[in-house]
């Protein structure tokens, strides 16, 4: 009876052990994205500042440049939202992810506690 408790107990290390590797891995992998997303969107900001500096100077009257500069600020607004639901929904597929294994482990363990109860 022993032995069997005991391989039950180095069965619940191992496969704990193994949910946290998996969890690990989703993790890196979601930071890897978030990281690759977050280079892509400043490379986009910088090409997007580059041509508003070139189109205010481009302008030739005050109502010109405050047109444009209503227009940039709108635009400004609207890809600052995009921008940060897109990386909202990658931060929330990382953190699924990445608690999925773990989950999977606590309710195994409940139904394990149950039926040893």
């Amino acid at each position: 009876m022993k032995i069997d408790g005991y391989d039950k107990f180095m069965t619940l290390g191992r496969d704990n052990a193994d949910a946290l590797i998996r969890s690990g891995a989703a993790a890196l992998k979601g930071f890897e994205e978030m990281s690759k997303a977050s280079q892509t969107l400043a490379a986009k900001t910088a090409e997007q500042v580059d041509a508003a500096v070139r189109a205010l100077f481009a302008c030739r009257t005050p109502t010109d440049v405050a047109d444009l500069q209503n227009k940039l600020a709108r635009e400004s607004i609207e890809t600052a939202i995009a921008q940060g639901r897109m990386l909202v929904e990658l931060a929330t597929t990382t953190y699924t992810a990445a608690l999925e294994p773990l989950n999977a482990r606590f309710a195994a363990f409940q139904t394990t506690a149950k039926t040893a109860a």
